[in-house]
């Protein structure tokens, strides 16, 4: 045997009836023809629920004598060590103790292992030291969040000895707890002092202030940014009154903003508090814990990484609310509480193809396109809202049927898109953009960002209105035609997060308490990417689901967010198999006098940020 008769990327040691893939499913005989891209959108979704493991390799990818090659010594008691399916099994702390406590006493095997043995521990090393002491060795790289992609490769740079190289890092924070954050910008630290260059991108506030050098952009987004606003170090900033970043980071807040928080009465009290209980979740590394999350409140799960927050909530309650919905249909039942919903607000794209854009999943595209419809140009051609849509054949481009781009499919590797010669991008045809409206056609009010829409539209209040939803998610720069697939996965969640707004609430300005929807809302780390401006926005956006009389639970790290929640449950005390745990409940004032390590942080940030 070699390497390859234990590597799923070769026919030598792929499992033979899945390939290496792990996982089988049966491909359906579409037949592919003018509507192939509307085939592909609902294939890709067929595809995420039909696909099994593999039932002869088991998932793990290997041929059957693949598996059942073992390292030579003792293990933990064993006379043999692990194969390379347990190994891959394990997350990186378990796998580096496992490489530190096996014990080879044959002397040939010595010989083999005595410098392999160290280099693996030294990588797995690297991979604790930059916060991903959870992550499973088998895990799929298209499972990984973009900021655990970047860990993984500066896990790599920290076994190099270059030097003299310039490192570019687009967020590493997204997805750490600040424990994790703080060991995060160690590893940064470290490539720096080998003389080499690291330029990061990032609004977590903790490294921003390690940096040596700020450069400050804005002052504020798209059209309203693009200039440097400030340059210097961390003390510095705090005197540049114009810079949005220092206000932030500054300035003292009253925590909740909304004024206060919403009481969380235990049960068995004389005011009446709904509680969803979930009992004995044991799925992964959660140690049969019984957690209670109070109804029609912003609740917060938080904890270090890899401490069970999304198994707990997207692995187990989600699935208990679907089942408790489907037994209790319309509302409440003879027992239990009053849930009409669940909703799980993910960041998977809101459409695979260039034809799906926010205008036309958010809704107010058949409005825009009503009011072109409208105007005399439009009536002295005949033509009807129809024409101004790029799905309809009467006023898209014929060459690119209205995709803007042409797409060409690309053996063994995603398709490749190139902007159509015949519109330019534009996705309609000539006749169809003699039309204007305020001086626009069609396609330029589609390049326009939100925050010009609402100045455009700002006398259309069926457009206004999600239009203002959205800036206040934090997505005024975002273009009403942008493509679904050029959405980052917070982008998308945020878009979705919108429509599920504007259907709770019969105005998006109002804030009033109103009768119950009892709808469940479920999501996960929605505030990736935003500055702590926009976290405020999207916070606001939140409360008003709740006072709509719905419950909004979110997985969180950041604690602009954590410090405006009702209720906080907090997982570990560790990661991987010391977490799993709920080992602090309740207000986020009574988490921070807790000694947990969300407790440290979130007593730190109030120290600093909150008014006396």
């Amino acid at each position: 045997l070699d390497p390859y008769d234990f590597s799923f990327n070769s026919p030598r040691g792929w499992c033979p009836a899945c390939r290496g893939f792990g996982e089988v499913f049966d491909i359906p005989d579409v037949e592919r023809g003018a509507r192939a891209e509307d085939i592909e959108e609902s294939w890709f979704n067929w595809l995420e629920d039909e696909r099994e493991v593999c039932p002869q390799c088991r998932g793990s990818r290997l041929k059957s004598m693949s598996r059942h090659v073992h390292l030579p010594g003792e293990w933990f008691g064993r006379e043999k060590g692990p194969s390379i399916v347990e190994l891959a099994a394990m997350n990186t702390e378990e796998a580096l103790k496992t490489f530190s406590g096996i014990t080879v006493k044959d002397s040939f095997a010595q010989d083999i292992v005595q410098d392999i043995f160290p280099e693996i521990v030294s990588r797995l090393s690297f991979l604790n030291q930059v916060g991903l002491d959870y992550l499973c060795l088998d895990r799929g790289i298209p499972t990984l969040s973009g900021g655990e992609t970047q860990r993984i490769r500066l896990a790599a740079q920290l076994g190099s000895t270059l030097s003299g190289v310039l490192y570019v890092l687009d967020e590493p924070t997204i997805g750490l707890h600040a424990r994790d954050n703080e060991q995060l910008i160690d590893t940064l630290r470290k490539l720096r002092s080998r003389d080499n260059t690291l330029v990061v991108v990032e609004h977590d506030e903790e490294t921003i202030r390690a940096a040596d050098h700020i450069i400050d952009m804005g002052p504020g987004a798209g059209v309203h940014g693009g200039q440097v606003v400030f340059q210097g170090s961390f003390a510095q900033l705090q005197k540049c009154g114009k810079s949005l970043t220092a206000q932030c980071f500054f300035e003292k807040y009253h925590y909740p903003a909304r004024g206060e928080r919403r009481p969380v009465v235990p049960a068995g009290k004389s005011i009446p508090q709904e509680w969803f209980t979930l009992k004995n979740a044991s799925l992964h590394n959660l140690k049969e814990v019984t957690v209670r999350f109070p109804l029609n409140r912003f609740i917060v799960v938080t904890g270090v990484s890899g401490s069970g927050k999304s198994s707990l909530v997207r692995g187990c309650l989600y699935p208990a609310l679907k089942q408790y919905i489907a037994a209790h249909p319309g509302g409440k039942g003879k027992e239990g509480p009053v849930l009409r919903a669940v909703y799980e607000v993910d960041q998977s794209p809101i459409g695979r193809t260039p034809r799906s854009v926010p205008a036309t999943y958010v809704g107010f595209f058949d409005t825009i396109r009503k009011i072109f419809a409208q105007t005399t140009e439009a009536k002295l051609k005949g033509f009807q809202a129809s024409r101004f849509s790029f799905n309809s054949s009467s006023g898209r481009c014929p060459a690119c049927e209205g995709a803007g781009l042409i797409k060409f499919s690309m053996s063994f590797m995603p398709p490749a898109y190139v902007t159509c010669d015949t519109c330019g991008g534009s996705r309609f045809n000539p006749e169809t953009l003699d039309v204007h409206f305020q001086g626009k056609t069609i396609d330029e009010v589609l390049q326009m960002s939100v925050a010009e829409a609402i100045d455009f539209f700002k006398n259309h209040p069926a457009i206004l209105k999600p239009l203002r939803a959205l800036a206040d998610t934090g997505l005024d720069y975002m273009k009403l035609g942008q493509g679904s697939p050029t959405l980052s996965g917070g982008e998308a969640q945020r878009v979705k997060l919108v429509t599920y707004l504007l259907g709770g609430l019969n105005s998006a300005e109002d804030t009033r308490l109103r009768s119950a929807q009892n709808n469940f809302f479920i999501l996960e780390e929605p505030t990736i990417g935003l500055h702590s401006s926009d976290v405020r926005r999207l916070v606001s956006v939140i409360q008003r689901l709740v006072d709509a009389g719905n419950t909004v639970l979110v997985i969180e790290h950041n604690y602009d967010l954590i410090a405006e929640a009702d209720w906080v449950i907090d997982l570990g005390p560790e990661g991987g198999t010391e977490g799993g745990r709920v080992v602090a409940e309740g207000t986020p004032e009574q988490i921070s006098e807790t000694s947990t390590w969300t407790g440290k942080y979130l007593k730190k940030y109030f120290s600093v940020h909150r008014e006396k």
